[in-house]
This record gives C-alpha cells, structure tokens and sequence, in this order.
C-alpha cells in the first residue's frame, strides 16, 4: 500500500498548491483559468486513483460495473490532464507569440475521440501474485493522447521558438 500512501502525499502537496492559487488574487485571463481547471482535475484525478487502486485489488469484493466506471473515470480524468496540459503550453506560446492557436480544434477533437474510446472499448482486469491491474485495448487511450498531445507540445515550441523570449526557453541555457 506504498502506492497508496505516496497518491495520498501527492493529493496533500496539489492541495495545498490549489489552496495557495485560489486564495490569492488573481487576473481572469485564459491561462488562470486554464491552470484552475488543471488544478482541480488533476485532485479528482488523483483522488479516483487511489480510489482504483483499492477496486482493483478487491475484484471478489467489488462489483465488476463499479469497478469498471472507476477505472473508466480514472483514465477519462488522465486524458483531461493531458489535454489540460497542451492548452496551457498553447495559450503561453499564444501569448508569448500573438499568434492565435490553430490547434485547438484537433486537439478538442482529440480528446473527444479518446473519452469516446475511453469510455465504450473493452477493459479487462490481470490478476497477478503482486497485484491486480486493468488492461485490455482501453488502456491505448492515455498512451495515445500522451504521444498525441506531446506532439502538439513540440510542435507548437519548436514552430515558435524564435519568437519566444530566451529566459522562458527550457531548451536554451545561459552562456554566461
């Protein structure tokens, strides 16, 4: 249950990074908003994590139905954070640019097609001595919205470099 404890420990650390953000004040620009929904959904995240990760390890005990909405909700809820995460870089590259995002239509689609497939591809549980995991063509989902949003990610900073300032550059050091 060391899993269990450290999901714990990242709820409380998120948390506490959510109560900061929204006790202080704050504009209303599109990025805040952005980073309060990214904030919240990645607490319900976590907290359907735990939740699955006690579900899955008492297939006897739990009914299947909920155990399979759980996990349904956990990845649905991954691929949100995902999704939340692309929008957050785009408005600071929109920002940083004034180029307005041409990706968002795609990336909504996106996102539609993998809730879509989250929640209607079959999903089947692997029971091993060290413990019990969903698997099945669901689990696709998240690794595909990972690898798609990434992309859109990489795209949009490398498209952009030139106009974004040097000191928000990840990729440049400074050769003082």
């Amino acid at each position: 249950m060391a899993v269990l404890r450290m999901e714990i420990a990242l709820f409380l650390v998120i948390a506490f990074v959510a109560f900061i953000y929204f006790s202080a004040e704050k504009e209303q620009a599109a990025l805040h908003k952005t980073f309060a929904v990214l904030l919240v959904t990645v607490l319900a995240h976590l907290a359907l994590d735990g939740v699955t990760v006690y579900t899955v390890h008492h297939l006897d005990t739990v009914p299947g139905f909920l155990n399979d909405a759980v996990h349904r909700l956990f990845l649905g809820s991954m691929v949100l954070v995902i999704y939340l995460f692309y929008q957050y870089i785009a408005i600071l590259v929109e920002e940083e640019t004034g180029r307005p995002r041409r990706l968002d239509w795609p990336a909504r689609i996106f996102l539609a097609l993998a809730e879509l497939g989250n929640f209607l591809l079959p999903i089947t549980y692997t029971v091993t001595p060290e413990g019990n995991y969903s698997s099945g063509p669901y689990m696709l989902v998240p690794y595909g919205a990972v690898i798609f949003y990434l992309l859109l990610c990489a795209g949009l900073l490398t498209v952009n470099r030139k106009q974004i300032d040097k000191k928000k550059k990840a990729w440049e050091f400074d050769a003082r």
